[in-house]
């Protein structure tokens, strides 16, 4: 009898530990501690995102026209923009470095401009500008038809769209009318200090 209790009491010893502690058996695990901090964060920097760039289109022969005041051999040509306009929200136009087609009758010069007249070298045209702006070119020799401004122009718009409908069909021009001089020199001489025969 004395060894049925003896192991009813080690039982009875065994299935009181087991309930004191979690899993069955060693030391209960401490309950993890809130400290009420927020969670560590990473410093690393965000990573930017990629610049979108905005849709552009180069026009080698712009929609331009406008008339022209000559005094003498200086020829003042009055410069308008003769696309789309409105220009649509956030189109911007550069105007680029001027030319001569045919050349070699005219030669550019500003100083046929009067000097309150705004140059069209550099300009930007956008939807609150479109100012008028002028191009001056002296006669240097005489020649047998109209020489016509050309100028380019750097577009870049909001949207594609708003790019590949800046030029319309059946645009005026500006052109210089060559009078004819009565004293002409040779252009790679420099520019005539002729007058034309009419003044």
């Amino acid at each position: 009898m004395g060894r049925t209790a003896l192991a009813v009491a080690v039982v009875a010893l065994l299935i009181g530990g087991c309930a004191d502690t979690p899993n069955g058996g060693g030391t209960p695990s401490p309950a993890p501690e809130t400290t009420g901090e927020p969670s560590y964060e990473p410093t690393t920097p965000e990573t930017t995102q990629p610049t979108r760039r905005q849709p552009a289109i180069s026009i080698a022969t712009a929609p331009i026209g406008g008339g022209t005041d000559n005094d003498g051999v200086e020829h003042c040509a009055q410069v308008n923009w003769l696309g789309r306009n409105p220009l649509p929200e956030g189109t911007k136009l550069k105007l680029g470095a001027a030319a001569l087609e045919p050349t070699g009758v005219f030669e550019l010069d500003q100083s046929a401009c009067p000097s309150d007249r705004q140059s069209c070298a550099n300009l930007e045209w956008q939807t609150s500008n479109l100012d008028t702006c002028y191009v001056g070119a002296r006669q240097i020799a005489n020649g047998t038809g109209e020489v016509r401004l050309i100028i380019p122009i750097e577009a870049t718009c909001a949207t594609q769209d708003d790019c590949d409908h800046l030029v319309e069909d059946d645009q005026d021009k500006v052109v210089f009318e060559p009078d004819t001089l009565e004293t002409p020199t040779d252009p790679t001489t420099g520019p005539s200090t002729g007058t034309p025969s009419g003044g």
